[in-house]
């Protein structure tokens, strides 16, 4: 079902007009079913239903890279397929305490350290200035605010206004930031907002896209710091991305999609105080969750039962005859 589908079939249920629902209460059905999402996705077991892929390439002698968090929700495991070669997950405290000077210490990674999210994907290379702008010549009214280091360690913070497509630099002006820790707007932009180190030729340090108010990205770092091109093939959890258009549909199997009208209906019902129909609704609700575990985590052909049930053909050899049946693991 759509997102006006589930709408409108939530305004059925409570007796409402689902033709020309009203702006208030729309905009209250929107975010009972986003809400209701949510809660479903985030259930430990349901983690199949977001999983993602993509590749990057790595940068000799660079050790941090930075994934948008926009579509990217936690890292489950890098893979060097060019190696064949599983990178395994490592804390910061075991990469510090093993390689604390990567830059002499290059080679083909083995592990990678999550560190979290940041707002900007690259540093700047020296300490230098830095200045904004878009893609997009509309984009000249949003401020632009600016947290980082500066020269000396001292936390500093400046503010521009976008002049569309040409470049914007920050007030006060700073020539030595070291370090770029917060890069937010005051209202989504129409194009890229891009911040770069010098000029707008210079090298990208971060991006803001169009509809986002602020950057943040996932970053990990190599271990070791790579010393060649290599690209890696990343395996993600998506994050849960709210449905705004009409035509928008949920992440869930469509057999599931009614679970989102009973969560956003227990929404409703919590509201307005009925407790003997949200049990009703619970109840319902509940049945739904524990099917689409089911679907989403055993396989069809998975039916568990007491004792060793399961056999194969014999694997012997030619001294025993071929039709020969084991339980399997034998």
């Amino acid at each position: 079902m759509t997102f006006l589908q589930l709408k409108q079939r939530l305004a059925r249920r409570r007796g409402a007009n689902d033709t020309s629902i009203q702006t208030a209460t729309a905009t209250r059905y929107a975010d009972e079913l986003n809400e209701a999402h949510r809660a479903i996705l985030r259930q430990p077991g349901m983690e199949p239903l977001r999983f993602g892929t993509l590749t990057f390439a790595s940068v000799a002698g660079t050790q941090q890279y930075a994934l948008p968090v926009s579509g990217i929700a936690r890292v489950n495991r890098v893979v060097d397929t060019t190696n064949r070669l599983a990178l395994q997950a490592i804390t910061m405290d075991f990469l510090r305490g093993t390689n604390p000077d990567p830059d002499n210490n290059q080679g083909t990674p083995w592990s990678y350290a999550p560190v979290g999210y940041v707002e900007a994907h690259t540093q700047p290379s020296a300490a230098d200035s830095v200045v904004v702008h878009s893609s997009s010549a509309s984009d000249t009214t949003q401020t632009v605010y600016l947290e980082g280091i500066v020269g000396g360690g001292y936390y500093r913070t400046a503010t521009a206004t976008l002049n569309g497509t040409s470049a914007a630099s920050f007030t006060p002006s700073t020539s030595n930031w070291t370090q770029i820790t917060k890069f937010y707007l005051s209202a989504a932009p129409v194009g890229n907002i891009t911040l770069h180190q010098t000029s707008t030729t210079g090298t990208e340090l971060s991006r803001i896209l169009p509809q986002s108010t602020r950057a943040q990205f996932y970053s990990v770092l190599l271990n070791p710091e790579p010393s060649d091109a290599i690209t890696y093939t990343f395996d993600f959890l998506r994050s849960i991305p709210d449905m705004s258009n009409d035509t928008d549909e949920p992440l869930l199997p469509a057999d599931f999609h009614d679970l989102l009208l009973d969560g956003a209906e227990m929404r409703e019902l919590k509201k307005q105080d009925d407790p003997d129909r949200w049990r009703l609704v619970r109840a319902n609700y509940d049945e739904g969750i524990r099917a689409l575990r089911n679907f989403v985590i055993n396989h069809p052909d998975w039916r568990p039962t007491l004792g060793q049930s399961e056999f194969g053909l014999s694997s012997l050899g030619p001294w025993f005859p071929v039709d020969t049946v084991l339980p399997y693991g034998r």
